[in-house]
């Protein structure tokens, strides 16, 4: 018996992605079948399945679960607030320090104590009121990372309601945004380019706001057409070295389109650019060169945009290394240095399966199956 990894869509037209268990391909097609499922694709083949009568590949579900649950494991807002707070312990620690000495000289309600009580208490509050706004956006960002669309949802609600109480660094476009994407990874795209729409035609926002923004929302959704024409419609609009790039990298990873990709790279060669665009330059051409059967070319790119990436710490660059070192191991592969490619695919492959990218998911089984 085996465990097959298979996307389809179920009833509700929904994109599932998951494991069925049959004896065969044949068989698990037919269970799926059987289940409502259509559009049914079996990923595994029989050889890179996991065999449920083998102890050692039944460890490889274990570990997938575990590593998913190890991903998504979050500290609470308080745990984090106070890990922050603790490192202003050069501001609070003496006002503490000047409590206990009042306290134990002066009594602990005399007014020389109370004095550091209040400041401290006030140092408390303004750092609670200050902090948290950006403290609740870095969690909806690796939220978002992770596709915890419901969490996402639930934080930006309430950071829209912070700032309508509190003056906060994040802007009204930024949450709409964060809000649209998280319905439609919940499988309400009509809502979330509802909500979009508004932006549109907000002339104070930057040309090809926007369109990137819309962009994004139909990524979540998979609708990677949909994504190059809000990206050549931002690119257009203002064509830059960051639409530029963002474009030419959907054009080659995926939608297959590696001449169009490399006509835009072409455009923004010798463009000055800074580190972080760099990263995302050299993926880029590394992707087109792997596409082109240049792996050598390619290793060199995207070892050098991994590296620099490195520099980086921000939940998108997250996202971004992983791509960089599964593409990286198949480059490995595709120069039969198969050794070299294993710790890269073991990094890679929990995120990409909590991501359920189907089609670099088979990229990789295949170029680990190549190399057995």
């Amino acid at each position: 018996m085996y465990a097959f990894k298979f996307t389809a869509k179920d009833s509700q037209g929904r994109i599932v992605t998951d494991r069925v268990e049959a004896s065969s391909i044949e068989a698990a097609y037919d269970k799926l079948e059987k289940q409502a499922y259509r559009d049914i694709r079996v990923i595994d083949s029989q050889k890179t399945a996991v065999n449920l009568d083998n102890i050692n590949s039944r460890l490889r579900l274990r570990t997938s679960a575990y590593h998913e649950l190890q991903l998504q494991k979050q500290s609470s807002l308080v745990v984090t607030l106070a890990m922050l707070y603790a490192n202003t312990a050069g501001i609070w620690g003496p006002l503490l320090a000047w409590w206990v000495i009042a306290a134990a000289i002066l009594g602990g309600h005399s007014v020389g104590s109370l004095i550091p009580a209040l400041l401290f208490v006030i140092h408390l509050l303004w750092f609670i009121w200050a902090i948290t706004p950006t403290v609740l956006y870095h969690r909806a960002l690796d939220a978002h990372t992770m596709l915890r669309w419901a969490e996402v949802e639930r934080t930006m609600h309430f950071m829209a309601r912070w700032k309508s109480w509190f003056k906060t660094p994040i802007s009204n476009h930024e949450i709409i945004f964060r809000l649209a994407s998280a319905e439609a990874g919940q499988g309400r795209l009509d809502a979330a380019l509802a909500r979009l729409e508004p932006l549109k035609g907000d002339h104070t926002l930057e040309p090809g706001l926007y369109e990137r923004k819309l962009a994004s929302v139909y990524f979540v959704t998979g609708q990677f057409q949909q994504v190059a024409i809000a990206q050549h419609a931002a690119y257009k609009l203002k064509p830059n070295l960051a639409n530029t790039v963002d474009l030419a990298t959907t054009l080659v990873r995926r939608l297959d389109n590696t001449e169009g990709a490399a006509l835009l790279m072409a455009e923004i060669e010798g463009a000055k650019q800074s580190d972080l665009q760099r990263v995302f330059v050299l993926y880029c051409l590394g992707l087109i060169r792997l596409k082109n059967n240049k792996a050598k070319e390619a290793l060199n790119l995207l070892t050098l945009s991994l590296e620099l990436s490195k520099d980086f710490g921000s939940p998108t660059m997250k996202f971004i290394a992983v791509e960089i070192q599964a593409h990286l191991a198949l480059a490995l592969c595709a120069c039969q240095r198969h050794q070299e490619a294993t710790p890269l695919f073991s990094a890679a492959r929990p995120f990409i399966e909590i991501w359920k990218d189907t089609d670099l998911l088979r990229l990789c089984d295949q170029a680990q199956a190549g190399g057995k």
